[in-house]
């Protein structure tokens, strides 16, 4: 089910244990190449593709496109939440929807930058429902790192921002939004980090134009397989996730 096209009683009518999955992206930078919607195009595009393989077991939320891109915002189109912000509007999703009385949440990722303030959120979950019997959970919009190296040509190291994977995901879903004669490898220069030490730059800091990977090798039916390796991994965990019994019910 898609919460949108729905009336507020057939709503109602839903099991309680159905896995609500939340959509969380971002409109910012994507290089000189990619839409800013990129994020929040693969999220919608991988929910609706989960929702087509398991459609009696997850109710689909409209994406939370509002994500933390401040590394982002020194460019222009890039549009941002403060982590504060960010934290509420994802709380507040939630809420409305342990309120309905629905119990088993799924926050499924498509931008980077959101993870930690996710991660804070699991947390401020577990303490502000004590005594409900939620369960509330995340993981990457994309398929595992192993899943997807079987298909793309350059790992991991190829990808990053606006590198290889988004690029073939944004061919298989809105080509005529690729600007293919722009492609370009960029990537962290050099000095920007000592191992073992956490940091955080802003893109304009990091690289020579915002991207981060070689968007070079993309292609629509790469993006194709990308994008079903994803939504086959997401349904098996919607599945999961519906079948397990946590609090011994």
């Amino acid at each position: 089910m898609q919460l949108w096209e729905m009336t507020s009683p057939d709503v109602d009518k839903l099991p309680r244990d159905i896995v609500v999955l939340i959509p969380v992206a971002s409109c910012e930078q994507h290089s000189l190449h990619l839409p800013v919607w990129t994020d929040s195009f693969i999220g919608q595009e991988v929910a609706r593709r989960v929702h087509a393989k398991a459609p009696d077991d997850v109710l689909v939320l409209p994406v939370q496109w509002l994500g933390y891109s401040q590394h982002h915002s020194r460019y222009p189109g890039t549009v941002t939440a403060i982590s504060s912000t960010h934290l509420d509007l994802m709380m507040d999703m939630v809420d409305s929807m342990v309120r309905h009385g629905f119990r088993k949440i799924l926050l499924q990722n498509s931008h980077g930058g959101n993870g930690a303030g996710i991660q804070v959120l699991l947390q401020r979950l577990m303490e502000r429902y004590p005594n409900e019997e939620a369960e509330f959970y995340s993981r990457w919009a994309w398929a595992s790192g192993y899943r997807l190296n079987e298909i793309r040509t350059l790992g991991g190291g190829g990808s990053g921002h606006a590198g290889e994977t988004e690029t073939a995901m944004m061919l298989a879903i809105r080509p005529d939004l690729v600007k293919t004669d722009q492609l370009d490898p960029d990537g962290e220069r050099d000095g920007m980090r000592v191992p073992g030490v956490a940091s955080y730059h802003r893109f304009d800091q990091r690289t020579a134009h915002g991207g981060v990977g070689d968007p070079r090798p993309a292609t629509a039916e790469m993006g194709e397989a990308l994008l079903e390796a994803s939504a086959e991994e997401m349904a098996r965990d919607v599945r999961s996730i519906r079948a397990l019994r946590p609090f011994g019910s």
